[in-house]
């Protein structure tokens, strides 16, 4: 048999079996209605050699389960095209990204113009007014006691006379120091200060320094706390030995002093912040107030020794303790700045001796 006619009984014999496999899927089953059944091209591969042979035929399934497998099918092989069809918009999208890099890019305006800068203002000219930067903030509402109306105006009116009488006072002395100095005095320490001496003194409105110094402009590096004491103004005691150089500290203590007094006493009643401060201020319960403040003063100036202990040994820091006695406790006069402790020294007879001679940096610990 020659090879044209193994080709005829192939074929005849692959049409056998594709009618016999139709004819069974038509057969309808026992007791059973026809149903439509939905036939699918018939699409014929070239068989590989023997591939017949090496899998069983499966039995074929019933009207039904094809009928509801057909739909996926189909979308199985939609799915390819989509994704087909989807896959040239990207192909497309580096020729044209390459296109639009190559074009040189847009300068743009911009859409608002900038106002032209301001003129130049003469800084040297004075400013006819100064406006200090308001900050809004909630109003409190302050807690004061009910009065009775004729009272609480009395009040009100005395309070705004004083505070007018002070403000009136301020401006008017200001105005007579302006008119005694010249533009060469504020010349002098306009741009740096150059103090001699830290002094560290009370708060009290009695002590100023007007009553031991002509012009302390420029020559007092002053601080100010209540119970005139370091541990609660160390920050600026050290500014002015360490940073500004001032060769010389002064304590100055004073007499009827209320830190004192209240230091001495049971102060628990007061207000946090002011107990904090009379803490640090070391001295017996119960004490005279005019030796409170004296031995106040003695602890000051050991520990100012003691904290600028570098300066002392190094003779560059001269540490005086005082008491100005405006009551004249000390019976030296009234107002007298009376010089209590050199270094350390607390007898009077030593400390005028040592003022004398000028021995400002010798202390009492050295030979």
């Amino acid at each position: 048999m020659g090879m044209l006619g193994r080709k005829r009984q192939l074929a005849l014999c692959l049409l056998l079996l594709t009618t016999q496999a139709w004819a069974e899927e038509a057969a309808p089953a026992e007791g059973s209605q026809p149903k439509t059944v939905i036939k699918l091209p018939l699409k014929l591969k070239p068989a590989a050699p023997d591939a017949h042979k090496a899998e069983p035929a499966k039995p074929a399934a019933p009207a039904a389960e094809h009928k509801t497998e057909a739909k996926p099918a189909a979308k199985a092989e939609a799915k390819p095209e989509a994704k087909h069809a989807e896959a040239k918009p990207a192909e497309a999208k580096p020729a044209e990204a390459k296109q639009a890099e190559s074009k040189p890019p847009e300068k743009m305006e911009p859409a608002v113009k900038m106002a032209p800068p301001p003129a130049a203002k003469n800084l040297s000219e004075p400013s006819p007014e100064v406006h200090a930067p308001v900050k809004k903030r909630r109003a409190a509402k302050p807690k004061r006691k009910v009065v009775p109306a004729e009272h609480g105006d009395a009040h009100s009116a005395s309070e705004a006379q004083q505070v007018r009488g002070v403000v009136d006072a301020i401006v008017e002395a200001n105005a007579r120091y302006m008119k005694s100095h010249d533009k060469a005095y504020f010349e002098r320490f306009a741009e740096h200060q150059s103090p001699r001496a830290t002094v560290v003194t009370c708060s009290d409105s009695r002590v100023q320094t007007n009553a031991f110094h002509g012009d302390a402009v420029n020559d007092l590096f002053m601080v100010r706390d209540i119970g005139n004491q370091l541990a609660t103004a160390e920050g600026s005691v050290e500014y002015g030995v360490r940073h500004l150089h001032t060769p010389l500290l002064i304590i100055i203590g004073h007499a009827a002093c209320g830190a004192i007094k209240a230091a001495s006493g049971d102060y628990g009643g007061l207000e946090p912040a002011i107990r904090k401060e009379l803490a640090t201020i070391d001295i017996p319960k119960g004490i005279d107030p005019t030796n409170g403040a004296l031995l106040n003063v003695n602890n000051q100036v050991e520990t100012a020794i003691m904290t600028f202990a570098g300066e002392v040994e190094g003779g560059k820091l001269a540490v005086l303790g005082a008491f100005y006695d405006f009551r004249n406790d000390l019976k030296q006069g009234y107002g007298k700045l009376v010089i209590t402790n050199l270094n350390g020294e607390t007898d009077p007879a030593k400390i005028r001796e040592m003022t004398r001679a000028g021995q400002f940096f010798k202390y009492s610990f050295m030979k």
